[in-house]
């Protein structure tokens, strides 16, 4: 005796001891119980009886596969193959979503309808394509299905068998006569829902299908939003769809309706180098080098990536030396940099470079020659950018490659560099102050000391004539940048160890009455002991001792005691005339760990 056979005795000796069991017709058909159901069938128990749900027991046999009983009740009388369910479901649409291929074929056999919709639209040749039956897809392929019926999102079976990557069942699909230039919602067409999911294998077919029938357009045919198959495929990597498409006539000019973005952009966004490569022969350069830089533009894109492979590959097509107009949204970031304090609207594509991105990109354009200097006034210099923007990696790239930092401009007194480096120092200390709810500064981040190892001036920020527009007798000095932060911090006692440094690493360095005026006592004669001094002979040989050790990352106490000198040199080299808290704080400020923030030893 079998297996089925010792199931059925078993479930029938069950029914004979508890026939409450099984007291419907419905149930039996659920377990698949065939004698149970068709002793209650030949007692006179009804068949077209419906459960909460619509359900009969030709619904429950299908879905369960019980093919037995299914096929016992479709032989009789009063049995409907095509009876539907409160969800309009008939029972073959139920057997093949849940891949029940012998009860699809007995439904098949008993006439019932291959092509019924339910609400959604699904058919029973949908339910098992999605369900990954391929015995019951092919069945009802055979047995002449509709192929290109649509559900409410306007998907055929061939949108889902191409999104799938089911190739045989595209290849099926077409041989019977699938529509190839068919949209679904948002205008997608089976092919791109395959170049989207990266289905190579559907995208040979359906190309093939194409070209046989002479639809070769269906290639170029975009979403909603102008996307087209090859786009889609640059924007995910898959560089051998993108190779397919384009050795049988993709575009690679056609563009997004709104941003204007055509596949390369998102080839070289994602870091794509394969795709870059393949679609730099069929774009259209002289677009780019006509616009302007702007955060999607390739050459700003390839920037991005810590591999320079795209970057190289864009350096043999693309002139990188362009100075254009800055986007609006970072002139906006740049804030009074680029409006009141050094008015600007052109930049290098330097500028654009964002704090968390790899500066290798940076390097690359800089070996290359990319010229650091600029042309004019209404250019910004990246130099400012980067230390403005706090892009420490740039800024000490910059400096290293020779940027020059001492930088003017006719609106601004004195060294425009230093005057920037001094805000962006004390931003950083307040809002370490904030952080810790103190009152006590405590530099971290060091911009005036990386501009003075690079070679900066300090001292043009005291010069009482300005530097740049002659010798007036009214000129504001250190006007604007005692103002600016006097005006945005309120914290006079912070602004001592910083002008400080700033007097200790300058010659001639002559703070203004009118702003010494400002400050206590105490803190006036603590600046005017330090100004006197800047003039000396002595402190012109120290500042040049100071600079040289802090290039080699040695201006500090431990390297100091190393040296063959006496110890007064020693401490005079260490601003011993300094107060020991003011002198403490200088030198903590500029003897920062190099590994500290990210910020290495320029």
């Amino acid at each position: 005796m079998g297996p089925a056979n010792v199931r059925t005795v078993s479930m029938q000796k069950q029914f004979e001891q508890d026939p409450d069991k099984y007291a419907t017709v419905g149930v039996a058909a659920r377990v698949g119980d065939l004698m149970a159901l068709q002793h209650m069938v030949w007692s006179g128990r009804p068949v077209d009886v419906f459960d909460n749900r619509g359900w009969s027991p030709i619904h429950e046999a299908a879905h369960h596969g019980n093919t037995g009983c299914l096929e016992f009740l479709l032989r009789l009388p009063n049995v409907d193959p095509d009876w539907v369910t409160h969800a309009k479901e008939t029972a073959l649409i139920l057997a093949a979503r849940q891949g029940q291929h012998e009860a699809v074929s007995s439904l098949i056999n008993a006439n019932a309808d291959k092509d019924f919709t339910t609400n959604e639209g699904y058919t029973p040749l949908w339910e098992a394509l999605n369900s990954g039956s391929s015995l019951c897809f092919k069945t009802l392929i055979k047995k002449d299905a509709d192929v290109n019926s649509r559900i409410y999102t306007g998907y055929s079976a061939l949108h889902l068998a191409a999104e799938k990557g089911l190739v045989s069942h595209v290849n099926l699909l077409l041989q019977h006569g699938a529509d190839l230039d068919v949209y679904a919602d948002h205008n997608l067409s089976p092919l791109f829902l395959a170049a989207h999911k990266g289905n190579i294998d559907c995208v040979k077919v359906l190309v093939k299908f194409a070209k046989d029938r002479g639809q070769l357009h269906i290639i170029n045919a975009a979403a909603s939003d102008n996307a087209t198959p090859l786009l889609i495929a640059a924007q995910e990597g898959y560089a051998s769809i993108v190779a397919y498409l384009l050795h049988y006539g993709a575009d690679a000019n056609i563009a997004l309706t709104d941003e204007n973005f055509v596949p390369l952009h998102f080839a070289v966004c994602n870091g794509h180098t394969r795709c870059v490569e393949l679609l730099l022969p069929h774009t259209d350069l002289t677009v780019f080098q006509s616009q302007n830089f702007h955060s999607m533009h390739p050459q700003v894109q390839a920037l991005r990536h810590t591999d320079t492979s795209i970057l190289k590959l864009l350096h043999r097509h693309f002139d990188f030396s362009r100075v254009c107009p800055l986007p609006s949204s970072l002139l906006l970031e740049l804030g009074h940099l680029a409006n009141t304090l050094v008015p600007a609207r052109k930049g290098s594509i330097l500028c654009l470079i964002d704090s968390d991105w790899s500066s290798n990109g940076a390097k690359f354009l800089l070996q290359q020659g990319l010229s650091l200097d600029i042309s004019d006034e209404d250019e910004l210099p990246p130099l400012l950018v980067a230390l403005w923007s706090n892009n420490v990696p740039l800024f000490q790239l910059l400096l290293r490659c020779g940027a020059s930092p001492n930088i003017y401009h006719k609106n601004v007194t004195g060294n425009v560099a230093m005057l920037l480096a001094f805000q962006k120092d004390l931003e950083r200390d307040l809002t370490a102050m904030i952080v810790r709810n103190s009152r006590q500064p405590n530099f971290q981040v060091f911009y005036i000391w990386q501009l003075f190892l690079g070679g900066a001036e300090a001292h043009s920020l005291f010069d009482i004539s300005d530097p740049m527009n002659g010798d007036s007798a009214n000129s504001p000095a250190i006007t604007n940048l005692f103002g600016l932060m006097f005006h945005m911090f309120h914290r006079k006692e912070n602004l001592v160890p910083v002008l400080a440094l700033l007097m200790c690493i300058s010659d001639h360095a002559t703070l203004p009455r009118h702003i010494l005026t400002h400050f206590e006592p105490s803190q006036r004669k603590v600046l005017q002991n330090i100004s006197e001094k800047t003039n000396s002979l002595a402190h012109r040989c120290r500042r040049v001792v100071v600079l040289e050790l802090g290039k080699e990352n040695r201006y500090c106490r431990s390297a100091m005691e190393q040296l063959k000198i006496p110890s007064v040199l020693q401490d005079y080299l260490m601003f011993s005339e300094l107060e020991p808290p003011l002198q403490d704080m200088i030198l903590k400020f500029i003897t920062v760990n190099p590994d500290d923030e990210g910020i290495e030893s320029a």
